[in-house]
């Protein structure tokens, strides 16, 4: 695997620590805000808030999201990688938090966060070197089967108001932390005899015997 490419997929290591790191700063920040109650984006709201933190954490996010997208697609003989594309537009609309307040559909950019739950299966089934082993069966399993049950409880108002935000940041962990995990099997986990995308362009410079 190139340099550029390790350089790409090492971002999926930041998201989950970033997000935490400026959000309990700015929660703390602010008295009457409840970490476990309330959900990180409510900040946005709150008069007085550090709102520039909230911002950094969901630009950050965005950002680091997006160039381990690039990385996961690299790293697949495809195309067209669907699950770095999902990647990729969940990446985004985690900016769009940082860019608009909770309450205009523009946070969130009109629900495109929801693709998130398709994102890590889609995802596992296509790049090279994340091999179909039980570990990565059961934690994928997991992590999409969540964002569904997570969503669910969401849209049906049916998620523990006295826990919104401990059941939020414990579901964005979950979600944040597949990258960080799928990084580490790429970058230095067992991978795939199968080519990736920069072997076989390198290959096919190859003039035959």
């Amino acid at each position: 695997m190139k340099t550029s490419n390790r350089i790409l997929l090492s971002f999926g290591f930041l998201p989950a620590v970033w997000f935490l790191l400026f959000v309990s700063i700015a929660g703390s920040l602010v008295p009457r805000y409840s970490s476990v109650a309330q959900q990180a984006s409510e900040l946005t709201l709150v008069a007085g808030a550090p709102r520039s933190l909230v911002d950094v954490a969901a630009l950050g996010v965005g950002l680091f999201l997006a160039i381990f997208a690039v990385g996961l697609w690299r790293a697949s003989s495809r195309p067209i990688a669907f699950g770095a594309l999902a990647w990729a537009l969940f990446g985004l609309s985690m900016a769009s938090n940082g860019i608009w307040i909770m309450g205009s559909p523009m946070h969130g950019a009109y629900g495109l966060g929801l693709i998130v739950m398709v994102a890590p299966a889609l995802a596992a089934l296509e790049t090279i070197g994340l091999a179909a082993d039980d570990s990565i069966y059961w934690i994928t399993g997991v992590v999409s089967f969540l964002g569904i049950v997570y969503f669910w409880l969401n849209t049906l108002g049916y998620d523990p108001a006295l826990y919104r935000g401990l059941t939020q940041r414990i579901y964005a962990c979950l979600t944040l932390l597949w990258p960080a995990w799928a990084a580490y099997r790429l970058l230095y986990g067992t991978t795939s005899s199968r080519p990736t995308h920069d072997d076989q362009i390198q290959l096919s410079a190859v003039p035959p015997a």
